[in-house]
């Protein structure tokens, strides 16, 4: 496995966090005067190299043509930035709420991986919510419990030669079973 840059990092993060979100909830749309048109999550990434993401919620500027008041816009932000961590936890990201000039968002970032402590980045198996650390491969489904990441399905990968390696769910390399797939493989080939 190779080890992503900082900047592809930092943007995988941000557009996995993105896609979650997008499943429920519409994304902020700017007029060509960058007011906000309609209103939605914004998202990006927080400091360089800390594959953290910034998410907060953005609403038409209160007034008569919105039909807001100040207090609708700072109510409307409350709900939908919670409705966002709540989201984002059920889906094993970690969430922090921030205040930033009186507004609420959050501070978000994946798992860590438990060996080599790098972000791990979201993917499904079998239809199922995990996530995997792009510098060693780990698998984990991110609740920190080793049982729960014992159940994940198998899987295989082929590398640039066509050798195809197996590994258990957690990412761990199935010695046994690449071997004899290895064995069966050599005699095809003889044949």
């Amino acid at each position: 496995m190779t080890t992503p840059s900082t900047p592809d990092l930092d943007e995988a993060v941000s557009s996995a966090a993105r896609a979650l979100l997008l499943t429920r909830h519409p994304e902020a749309k700017f007029d060509a005067t960058r007011l906000v048109s309609a209103a939605g999550f914004l998202c990006g990434p927080g400091a360089p190299g800390s594959a953290q993401v910034r998410v907060c919620h953005r609403t038409r500027f209160p007034g008569v043509l919105s039909g807001l008041t100040f207090a609708d816009a700072a109510a409307e932000e409350h709900v939908l930035v919670s409705a966002y961590a709540d989201l984002l936890r059920a889906h094993g990201w970690t969430v922090r709420e921030i205040r930033f000039n009186k507004r609420l968002s959050l501070l978000i970032s994946t798992p860590a991986c438990p060996q080599v402590s790098s972000p791990a980045l979201p993917l499904s198996v079998g239809g199922e919510d995990a996530w995997r650390c792009p510098a060693c491969g780990r698998r984990t489904y991110g609740t920190g419990d080793e049982d729960d990441d014992l159940e994940l399905p198998s899987y295989s990968e082929t590398d640039e030669h066509g050798a195809v390696t197996i590994y258990h769910g957690c990412g761990a390399v199935d010695l046994e079973a690449s071997a004899e797939l290895a064995s069966q493989d050599s005699a095809d080939d003889q044949d």
